[in-house]
């Protein structure tokens, strides 16, 4: 061969090596990314597991939700040998029948044969995989939510959805982003074919803790309380609420019907102090007062014409539920009478009137909850609906709404935002949450008349039920009609019954809502009302959650 040719061959030679350096170096670098994909599409495949989500905490320390660590165990059945073996060992273990067992084991490819299970039967079912030698018989790290307190609390915590891995109600819901939790992937490998074969790596979860301002002693008193409400009075619906008036802090929230996040399944989720608004009756009474002090369009000690128990309004009849002559204006609130907060709530300017209900959080939405209402506060023109709403009729509120306009004046005319968030744990790290002030309402001065009044409202008004031996409670009752859509006209039977109010009266640690829908009669000719409902809740729970946050009495 001559040495023209060698040079010809050597360079082609050459040159289809440069060819396969230069398509090795564009796949390499330039399709990398695009290879790897290729590859992972063919020889790999993800599955979905749930993760763990970080612990809910009381404020005590008690552990109100966490995640169990679970195991799944699974199986590829074109890669298992002995069928009828395996399902007849792993039946007493998983208790299941041996045919269920069987007909998963049918499947070709990846099948889940039993979820949720506790930890502890790992070793029993690797002991199995051993002894038959299927090593397509996998076992994979899951986990489940837990909630050790059960219906205690149980509509405040919510759920967590079992397919999902993340909280669908409550505060698991609200609290997704710190709690973390959902969905995780891990890789298998697979076979030429296309079958999984094995585990290859399993994604991480980030997740925090979250410290509530729940003290669970508290919520059980809170929940013994409402129980024998609930006995006694049957009412569709029924709630305590405890909450601190200086930070906001909820304490306590039970709530009827109740909830169980163990076995939510069987219940219908609903926290009626965040989503239901109700007419609040003469709850409204003591703002409408406050702001006539205020404005100056009434004084302290006025003489307040009762109307022997009726007043006129654009021409249409409001009555009393007494007949009341000339009384003082403490009694108006004392002994809650409709006539005299009318009276008082006609001298003030409509465009003032209603502002004062919106300062102190009526109407609002405070995110403390997800799913929560604003209720519905309307601004009316005519002088009726004026004097309906003074009477907390016509409109509707939340009962946090409530504890928080109470709290405002337990705390010095604060509207501090309430919440359930104490702190966040992040491994060593603790972020803690502070109180939030949304602004200031009332004067002083009319503030010390209302602590007054609202004290004498429970020694000797309509919440004297509810007076303790040791403790002074200052607060308000209410009763609210409710309309009854087969009469077409407010009914005689069936009311929303109320009281708010705070404790002890000088320094007060706590506010306090006792609510009930429609709770029923004991004796035929009793009155319902929040005087005879819900003020006889107070004695003992106040002096029960007086003793355990260890305050002396404040009373002779």
């Amino acid at each position: 061969m001559n040495e023209k040719k060698v040079k010809f061959f050597s360079s082609i030679i050459l040159l289809v090596f440069l060819i396969i350096i230069v398509k090795l170096f564009y796949i390499q670098i330039w399709q990398r990314d695009k290879l790897i994909k290729y590859i992972e599409n063919q020889y790999y495949s993800k599955k979905n597991i749930l993760l763990p989500r970080g612990k809910i905490y009381d404020k005590k320390g008690n552990i109100l939700a966490i995640s169990i660590p679970t195991i799944t165990v699974y199986a590829i059945g074109k890669y298992i040998k002995n069928k009828e073996l395996l399902a007849e060992k792993l039946s007493p273990v998983l208790k299941m029948s041996k045919q269920y067992i069987l007909k998963k084991l049918n499947s070709e490819n990846y099948v889940v044969i039993a979820r949720n299970l506790d930890k502890s039967l790992a070793d029993k079912i690797e002991k199995i995989r051993k002894e038959t030698k299927e090593w397509n018989l996998g076992i994979l790290e899951s986990s489940k939510r837990v909630y050790p307190f059960g219906k205690i609390g149980g509509a405040n915590i919510g759920f967590v959805n079992k397919y999902t891995g993340k909280g669908q109600e409550g505060l698991e819901r609200k609290f997704n982003s710190i709690l973390g939790g959902g969905y995780g992937k891990i890789l298998f490998m697979r076979d030429a074919v296309g079958n999984p074969i094995t585990i290859i790596s399993k994604e991480k979860n980030e997740s925090k803790d979250v410290v509530l301002t729940i003290d669970s002693n508290i919520q059980y008193m809170a929940e013994e309380a409402l129980k024998k409400l609930v006995k006694l009075r049957k009412p569709k619906e029924a709630l305590v609420l405890i909450m601190n008036p200086k930070t906001g802090e909820i304490l306590a929230n039970a709530v009827y019907p109740s909830f169980d996040p163990n076995h939510y399944s069987k219940y219908k989720y609903n926290n009626i102090t965040f989503r239901s608004a109700y007419e609040i009756g003469s709850l409204a009474k003591p703002f409408v007062v406050a702001e006539a002090l205020d404005l100056g369009v009434v004084k302290e000690g006025e003489i307040i014409d009762g109307r022997n128990g009726i007043i006129y309004v654009d021409g249409q009849p409001i009555k009393d539920h007494r007949r009341f002559g000339k009384i003082s204006l403490e009694d108006v609130i004392i002994h809650s009478s409709n006539v005299g907060a009318i009276d008082i709530a006609l001298r003030i300017p409509t465009e003032k009137f209603y502002k004062i209900f919106k300062e102190v959080g009526f109407g609002q939405k405070f995110g403390a909850f997800p799913g929560e209402s604003k209720g519905i506060l309307r601004e009316y023109k005519r002088d009726v609906d004026k004097a309906y709403f003074a009477i907390g009729q016509n409109w509707i509120a939340t009962p946090i709404q409530v504890a928080v306009a109470y709290s405002a004046i337990a705390n010095g005319g604060y509207v501090v935002k309430p919440t359930f968030l104490k702190e966040i744990k992040d491994k060593d790290k603790i972020e803690k949450n502070k109180p939030v002030v949304l602004r200031k309402v009332f004067s002083n001065k009319s503030l010390k008349w209302l602590k007054k009044v609202l004290t004498l409202v429970v020694e000797e008004g309509t919440g004297h039920k509810g007076k303790s031996k040791y403790y002074t409670i200052a607060g308000k009752t209410g009763t609210a009609q409710k309309y009854d859509p087969k009469t077409k006209k407010l009914s005689d039977e069936k009311f929303n019954a109320w009281f708010a109010g705070f404790f002890p009266v000088e320094n007060p640690k706590y506010t306090i809502v006792i609510f009930a829908n429609e709770p029923k009669k004991i004796k035929r000719w009793e009155q319902i009302g929040g005087g005879a409902v819900s003020s006889v809740v107070l004695k003992e729970l106040i002096d029960r959650l007086m003793f355990y946050s260890k305050v002396k009495p404040d009373k002779n």
